[in-house]
């Protein structure tokens, strides 16, 4: 399975860029393999357009970047990423294992 982060290397706003920095280094980290893909390099237009249908979008209808895909389904964005951390969801956000495995790694930590 492939873990996709379309980000975006021309923005001028300082939240995306602080964000996009902090997917990466946490996805790092944790030692998962990803794919960063700069929607704003001419040569991804198809990643782009792609990402424009299939993205979660906001309040107001924009996609708000980056945005995390495991294969072709959307994860979520930045804020949906801070909120599975927070919450020790890390690995059923980024679908690397299902509620059940969850529970079951808890249910052995405790």
């Amino acid at each position: 399975m492939v873990l996709r982060v379309y980000f975006i290397s021309t923005t001028g706003r300082r939240d995306i860029r602080k964000g996009q920095i902090h997917v990466f280094s946490v996805l790092s980290s944790w030692k998962y393999d990803y794919e960063a893909i700069d929607v704003a390099a001419p040569e991804n237009a198809n990643e782009r357009n792609f990402v424009i249908v299939t993205g979660k979008k906001s309040e107001d209808g924009k996609i708000v970047l980056p945005q995390i895909f495991q294969e072709e389904k959307c994860c979520g964005d930045y804020l949906d990423f801070l909120d599975a951390i927070e919450h020790e969801k890390l690995q059923l956000f980024l679908e690397q294992i299902n509620a059940q495995e969850l529970d079951t790694i808890r249910q052995q930590q405790t």
